[in-house]
């Protein structure tokens, strides 16, 4: 009798743990869901991310006019086919003419296909994190994905970034299943998810690495069987990215160029305005407020406590794919907080694993609580502050009501081209009551001036603009009828924070602000708070507490003696 009726008791015991963690894993997929949803349509109906300006949507657009060859493949064109199709399914009438008079709604539905790709990756390290370490790790892997910084704000964006952390996390899920039991269609399976990641972004393919690593590592697969089955998995991975980018071979020298530039682009001279020299530190240091330090440490602990109870293949497998992908990353002499995304699940899940050797239920909710609550309040402060009218939103504002029609104006690359009021191929339509006359510091107007950088001269672009100012573009202004200059602290801040690299921008600005008086000021951060020094990341997703309202400082400046 006692053993029938704990048999029972185990066997009703099976769905109700079901229900509990399916109610868990909702409850975690709809915080998820609303920090991502949270302040989606910030700053629309201009797109101030550089990034997403100019990379996906207005290819998706453009793509939906029957040209399916982006032209274009600095980035992998999955996403942007991804787009293409979604926005033309969703407005049959034509997305080109719905791009040119509503772009918010259209940037607002790629948005919300990042975000579906954002809480499908929570899914998926949960998914993956149970495969590895069971349901308790799974939950608490996805609840940290579910509120980590980097992938909630990724994930409010018409990007890559966001959307190529999913494949990361089923490779992860698929390498679990080949470690324990060498199963053959999870590491086709793996492959695919390999091609995924790899046709989302160049870099996201490295996730290969935890693959490989489990098919070696399996102690149910020889290396024969184990080498066979990764080349049909490397052939699946490889057909993936073909049949994703299938202008690859028919636009081969637009291909290879444009990898060559974002190979440039990567391991070229650093950045005016990443003071930073050192990748390895900054990605240390930058996953304290991206991925969040106790997470951070957990996961360094769970990789430690894998070694110590003798789970060497676990910890081979993820912490090869960690390390190897850190150092590469590292090795490049520019870095973005964001190229660690492809990292995250596998540290989520290591986090993940610290946590529940935790057996004291007090003990183990004390620090689940201290591994989330923080990143949490970061991303909630930082969808408050999105949802204020950014800065630069206003001072189009005040210019539209305080400086007359035709107007020459010079503004620096701090806006897309659309901000200026002058109508562009896709995007909105120019402000029929108010269009200035935009005056481009252009290539020819430096060379007028003489100026010859370090040997080279330099296209004022916005990572470029800096290098190409000096006293003189003032005399130029008002040779032109320049009256009126907007600046902004995207631009001016590179020049405070690296003054050795830039000199002449230096001079350039105290000479305008000698010559000129202050006719508007906005400023990002609330009144008595002084503005955070310039930081490739930080000034552009306002993660620091200082920030208010989302943009940089803008200040509009009117010339004396200027007519």
């Amino acid at each position: 009798m006692t053993a029938t009726h704990d048999t029972a008791t185990a066997a009703a015991e099976v769905p109700s743990r079901g229900r509990t963690t399916a109610l868990w894993l909702g409850a975690i997929l709809l915080l998820a869901t609303v920090l991502r949803v949270w302040s989606l349509d910030h700053g629309l109906p201009y797109s101030y991310n550089l990034d997403e300006r100019a990379h996906f949507v207005p290819h998706a657009v453009a793509m939906s006019g029957g040209d399916l060859n982006p032209g274009y493949f600095i980035n992998p064109p999955l996403l942007t086919y991804i787009l293409a199709a979604y926005l033309s399914v969703i407005h049959l009438g034509g997305v080109e003419s719905w791009f040119a008079n509503d772009p918010k709604a259209v940037f607002l539905a790629a948005r919300a296909v990042s975000v579906i790709f954002g809480v499908a990756s929570v899914a998926a390290t949960y998914a993956a994190g149970k495969a590895w370490f069971g349901r308790t790790a799974g939950l608490v892997a996805a609840a940290i994905i579910a509120v980590a910084f980097m992938p909630v704000f990724y994930s409010r964006l018409a990007l890559n970034d966001g959307p190529g952390v999913l494949p990361c996390a089923l490779t992860l899920w698929c390498a679990a299943i080949v470690l324990r039991t060498g199963s053959t269609k999870a590491l086709l399976a793996g492959g695919a998810a390999v091609g995924a990641a790899a046709s989302f972004k160049y870099s996201d393919g490295a996730i290969v690495i935890a693959l490989v690593a489990a098919a070696l590592l399996s102690p149910e697969l020889t290396f024969k069987q184990a080498f066979k089955h990764l080349v049909f998995a490397g052939l699946i991975a490889g057909a993936f990215v073909i049949v994703t980018n299938p202008y690859i071979f028919a636009d081969w020298g637009t291909f290879t160029n444009d990898l060559d530039r974002q190979r440039k682009f990567a391991s070229g001279p650093p950045l005016l305005g990443q003071p930073e020299r050192n990748g390895w530190f900054y990605y240390v240091r930058s996953s304290s407020w991206a991925f969040g330090v106790v997470p951070g440490l957990l996961a360094l602990a769970g990789g430690i406590t894998l070694l110590v109870k003798g789970k060497r293949r676990e910890a081979i497998v993820l912490g090869s794919l960690i390390v190897l992908y850190y150092l590469y990353m590292g090795s490049q002499s520019r870095f973005y907080a964001r190229w660690m995304l492809p990292l995250y699940p596998a540290l989520a899940i290591l986090a993940a694993y610290a946590l529940v050797q935790i057996r004291q239920r007090v003990v183990f909710g004390a620090l689940v609580a201290l591994a989330l609550l923080p990143s949490t309040f970061l991303v909630v402060r930082n969808a408050l502050v999105l949802g204020r009218e950014d800065t630069r939103t206003l001072t189009r504002d005040w210019l539209v009501a305080n400086v007359p029609r035709g107007t020459k104006v010079a503004f620096e690359p701090i806006a897309p081209t659309e901000w200026y009021g002058v109508t562009a191929g896709g995007g909105p339509k120019a402000d029929p009551a108010r269009q200035w006359t935009r005056f481009e510091r252009s290539q020819a107007i430096i060379d007028e001036l003489g100026k010859d950088f370090r040997g080279a001269r330099y296209p004022a672009n916005f990572q470029n603009y800096e290098r190409t100012l000096s006293p003189a573009m003032i005399d130029v202004y008002r040779r032109e009828h320049v009256c009126w200059v907007v600046t902004g602290s995207s631009q001016y801040g590179r020049a405070r924070v690296e003054s050795y690299r830039v000199p002449e921008a230096l001079q350039y600005y105290k000479a305008l602000r000698k010559q000129a008086k202050v006719a508007f000021k906005v400023s990002p951060v609330a009144k008595g708070d002084k503005l955070p020094h310039y930081q490739v990341d930080k000034s552009f997703n306002y993660v620091e507490s200082a920030y208010h309202r989302p943009g940089p400082e803008m200040i509009v400046y009117k010339l004396r003696d200027c007519t």
